[in-house]
């Protein structure tokens, strides 16, 4: 009797430290796609004024990768808002780098607008600057 509870606790114990070191490795491949999507950002403005139609299909692609990351991310949270602006910021993204391979500037412009415009809304709402200035999700 003693055995098949103190199997039952180790197994247990085993199940939340293995589901506590999956949901720290999704934080961690959610700062990954972070960074790279902050990284595009900033590249995104001197690419797009030199008209480095390969450098904005290139980043535009994979930054729609990325929120289609994110928005798994968020569907496991229940986060209704930051999934729907992780959808729509993939489809901008897209669409940004399919406008860039046709050379059309002005809907690359709109389109990373769009993309931004998402990327406020979310930080906005759901990331707390922390003291060390670091962020975090809140």
């Amino acid at each position: 009797m003693k055995t098949k509870l103190l199997l039952t606790l180790a197994l247990s114990v085993l199940f939340l430290t293995t589901v506590r070191a999956a949901e720290a490795l999704d934080e961690k491949a959610f700062q990954k796609h972070m960074k790279a999507v902050g990284k595009a950002n900033k590249d995104f403005k001197g690419n797009f004024e030199s008209k480095n139609a390969a450098a904005v299909e290139k980043d535009g692609a994979a930054v729609a990768e990325s929120y289609k990351a994110m928005a798994g991310f968020f569907k496991a949270r229940k986060n209704d808002d930051a999934v729907k602006w992780s959808d729509d910021s993939a489809t901008a993204a897209a669409a940004t780098a399919t406008a860039a391979k046709a050379g059309d500037w002005d809907k690359v412009k709109s389109e990373w607008s769009a993309v931004g415009k998402n990327c406020k809304a979310c930080h906005d709402k759901y990331r707390e600057k922390l003291d060390d200035g670091s962020y975090k999700i809140k």
